[in-house]
């Protein structure tokens, strides 16, 4: 089979459509191939952006709070450094009272009224202590008997009456 000019021109043809053909073929192929693996990556960062957003989100709310946090704790240490100036003056005030009286003397010229003095002294620092833990009963009997009133109307000793050594039965008459 002897193939004719025109027969080896249509071959040539056809052979050149389909190379032409498989290329375009597989240069839209790779288009298509790229397009996908382009929409993965971006569908991708997408996902990776919002949670990088939401994480810039809880370390700005956690910033936030402790920036609050710190401040609360500065007000706290604020005032427990005047709490503590407050005690230490107390606490010299007390110095300086027991530097100025002789129990010792005091007790031996007048045993009575030192202990009748020592046990108001105690009775009010309980009453404040039990104020200051919630139980307010033994201060108002303090301030009762400060601004006069009875504690006592019912004639029955109480213990703020007995270790503020104001026991009814022991009073001079």
């Amino acid at each position: 089979m002897i193939n004719t000019p025109e027969e080896e021109s249509r071959m040539i043809k056809i052979y050149l459509f389909l190379i032409v053909l498989g290329l375009l073929g597989g240069v839209g192929y790779g288009g298509y191939a790229y397009y996908q693996d382009t929409q993965e990556r971006l569908q991708q960062y997408a996902e990776n952006q919002a949670r990088l957003e939401e994480a810039v989100k809880t370390s700005e709310a956690t910033i936030e709070k402790m920036a609050g946090d710190f401040k609360r704790q500065m007000e706290l240490n604020s005032q427990l450094q005047s709490n503590l100036q407050k005690a230490t003056e107390q606490q010299d005030k007390l110095r300086r009272t027991l530097t100025k009286h002789n129990l010792t003397k005091m007790a031996l010229t007048d045993p009575a009224d030192l202990e009748r003095r020592m046990n108001n002294a105690t009775e009010k620092v309980w009453a404040r202590i039990e104020s200051i833990t919630g139980n307010s009963n033994r201060l108002s009997m303090l301030e009762q008997k400060a601004s006069g009133e009875d504690s006592n109307k019912d004639g029955v000793q109480g213990e703020a009456d007995r270790a503020s050594g104001t026991d009814q039965a022991n009073k001079p008459e």
